[in-house]
């Protein structure tokens, strides 16, 4: 039997739940549905409604999503739905130093208390244990210090979203509580100092758009024992010194992303130790040259919006294993007919948007894999400065952008059948009949 004593008109709605956060497990939407069994009751009413224990009675139900502007909850007010498992109160205006204030939740595994409308951010203090909770989402909910009177209030919390809130440093965060953590989300914040070493658990750890000058563990941002670090994003921070430790002990790191920071220079080495990285993302940064004297096993690397203006035969030398490589939108002159001897394995290269007018013959020579050429945006007059032969591998290449002025027919002889070439030009003059023959084969419409 479920009781229901709120005054004001209440709409009930069983349907699959499905909430979107930052921090989630692949599988969130099946754990959600698996715990609801698509039952959920969602209840929607005005700042006015108030709620006591007795308001919500029910022993089987699950799952309870509240909407409004609630600016307060009474302690105990889910004492009477002892089977609550999840439990979503975001889009309300509950004041960050009430966000706990209903009290103990014994059976609830996923908290959503995201996205408040109240104004002012401030102290947060969990008062009350959650020992099965797994998933909190704390996203913009004005947090700007989280505290506990418990040493563990959350034993079993494996994902935390406390992005876009005001967290500014280590002393912010209660951190022995945090010690189970294996996704954090702090994104959007203030973080200019912290320390990560009792969060030993964690695999992703997302810091973009903080005010992180440095990877240091002196006043900077302290990685050092994330030894099962899988993922790392520290993007559009202002970070210009990374200690050459910073990364050491991560032997587990798959992806680092340091896009968007004021990295003039970028020391390659420190990566020899991290034998899993696959990913490494530096666009938007200040980069001249890319000084690479060790073999790593980076599969994917992006330099886009650099200043890089030339590419030299050891530039790559060490990066046997890249599928992909974006160089886009620098200051790309010329390169040398070596710079790809290396990259066997190559799939994707985009070129896009740099200086450049040609590219030396033999330059794809060791590229038996290149499928994917940008060159969009750059100075070429002529297709034949980048196709020398029918032994090209390519399937697509860009070319938008260009000053192509007419396309040589002898050239058709040397662009496979299955190769589609995007020009997006205009041609005119004694070359239209010939061009239009081939438009479909160079992808002109």
């Amino acid at each position: 039997m479920m009781k229901l004593s709120i005054s004001l008109s209440i709409v009930l709605i069983f349907s699959p739940l499905i909430v979107v956060g930052n921090i989630i497990p692949i599988d969130y939407e099946t754990i959600v549905n698996e715990i609801c069994e698509n039952e959920t009751l969602t209840l929607y009413f005005s700042s006015s409604t108030r709620f006591n224990e007795n308001s919500i009675v029910s022993p089987t139900l699950k799952c309870i999503v509240i909407k409004g502007n609630v600016p307060e909850w009474k302690n105990g007010v889910f004492k009477n739905v002892p089977n609550l498992k999840f439990l979503d109160l975001s889009n309300n205006d509950i004041s960050s130093g009430n966000l706990f204030a209903f009290g103990n939740l014994s059976n609830v595994k996923i908290l959503n208390l995201s996205n408040q409308t109240t104004y002012y951010s401030n102290y947060v203090s969990v008062d009350s244990v959650y020992p099965e909770l797994e998933y909190l989402n704390l996203r913009r909910a004005r947090v700007e210090d989280l505290r506990s009177s418990w040493d563990n209030p959350f034993p079993k919390l494996k994902y935390l979203d406390l992005s876009n809130n005001a967290i500014q440093s280590r002393q912010s965060l209660s951190i022995q509580m945090l010690s189970t953590l294996m996704h954090i989300d702090l994104s959007d914040n203030g973080i200019y100092q912290f320390s990560f070493k009792q969060m030993k658990n964690l695999l992703s750890l997302t810091l973009d758009r903080n005010k992180i000058k440095n990877l240091q563990s002196y006043m900077g941002v302290d990685l050092t024992g994330l030894e099962k670090l899988e993922k790392l994003s520290l993007a559009y921070n202002q970070i210009s010194y990374i200690n050459n430790d910073a990364f050491e002990a991560m032997s587990n790191l798959r992806y680092l992303n340091l896009s968007g920071n004021t990295l003039s220079t970028f020391n390659f080495d420190m990566l020899k130790t991290v034998k899993s990285l696959d990913v490494l993302i530096l666009d938007d940064n200040s980069l001249d040259s890319v000084p690479i004297t060790t073999p790593l096993n980076i599969t994917q690397l992006s330099l886009n919006r650099n200043n890089i203006r030339y590419l030299a035969i050891n530039t790559f030398f060490y990066l046997h294993g890249l599928t992909k490589l974006f160089i886009g939108e620098n200051e790309i002159q010329s390169m040398q007919v070596d710079t790809f001897q290396s990259q066997a394995m190559l799939e994707e290269l985009h070129l896009n948007d740099n200086q450049l007018s040609y590219l030396p013959e033999g330059w794809c020579n060791s590229m038996k894999m290149l499928r994917y050429l940008n060159l969009a945006g750059n100075k070429f007059a002529l297709l034949e400065s980048v196709i020398y032969s029918s032994d090209l591998p390519l399937q697509h290449l860009h070319f938008e952008r260009n000053p192509l002025t007419y396309i040589n027919g002898s050239l058709f002889r040397l662009i496979p059948v299955n190769m589609t070439i995007y020009l997006n030009v205009n041609v005119t003059s004694q070359n239209t009949s010939s061009v239009h023959n081939r438009k479909k084969l160079l992808g002109y419409y």
